[in-house]
């Protein structure tokens, strides 16, 4: 709890920072209030996630998940814009694979899969824009829906589809393009992983 904490007081203070050093003036919002997003993110956070929302699950069944493997984050995104401040939500979906022990035994005996689908209704704001160049900074907060094999659902007695809560935050993004086609990077912490990369499609 206090780790997402800080990761939103670090993203609110860069917004902060970069806002009081830039003049109003210099910032120019794009006629096109629509934007459209395809990414992909690192995913790199997602076995940390897991562990957290595993760990007490088999320490009541008596389970053991071990040689994890986990997917990237693959993203769709919609924003609208007002301004110096835009609105959506983001759609991602992971994958990850595990060998599961049971209890009582001393070697695997299933292999287990694992479908995350995020939702995350999502805020951001513009610090920075000038020509090509666009700098702002995003928070997001919404659901993970995971979803086991008949496997693993049947080994440690849980339900086809769970939820837990699911967020990201990116203090430092860039997006370089015009105003119908242009291509972004974030950087933060969450459930999509450390980075984000794709393209945006305005109009």
């Amino acid at each position: 709890m206090k780790f997402k904490f800080i990761a939103l007081s670090l993203c609110m203070l860069a917004s902060a920072n970069l806002v009081k050093g830039q003049e109003s003036k210099g910032f120019v919002p794009s006629e096109n209030k629509h934007d459209i997003r395809l990414s992909v993110s690192d995913g790199l956070t997602q076995g940390s996630v897991d562990v957290l929302g595993m760990g007490l699950l088999d320490a009541v069944a008596g389970t053991k998940r071990t040689d994890a493997n986990y997917s990237l984050v693959y993203g769709l995104g919609y924003r609208y814009s007002l301004g110096r401040f835009r609105v959506g939500a983001d759609l991602g979906f992971s994958k990850s694979d595990n060998k599961l022990t049971l209890a009582g035994e001393q070697t695997p005996s299933l292999k287990e899969s694992n479908m995350n689908f995020l939702v995350l209704p999502a805020a951001e704001f513009v610090y920075y824009k000038r020509g090509l160049v666009e700098l702002y900074g995003s928070a997001a907060a919404g659901v993970n829906l995971s979803r086991l094999t008949e496997a693993g659902k049947a080994a440690v007695k849980k339900a086809d589809l769970s939820t837990s809560f699911a967020y990201q935050v990116n203090p430092i993004a860039l997006r370089v393009g015009n105003d119908r086609i242009g291509g972004f990077v974030e950087a933060g912490l969450g459930h999509k992983g450390f980075v984000t990369a794709g393209v945006s499609l305005k109009f």
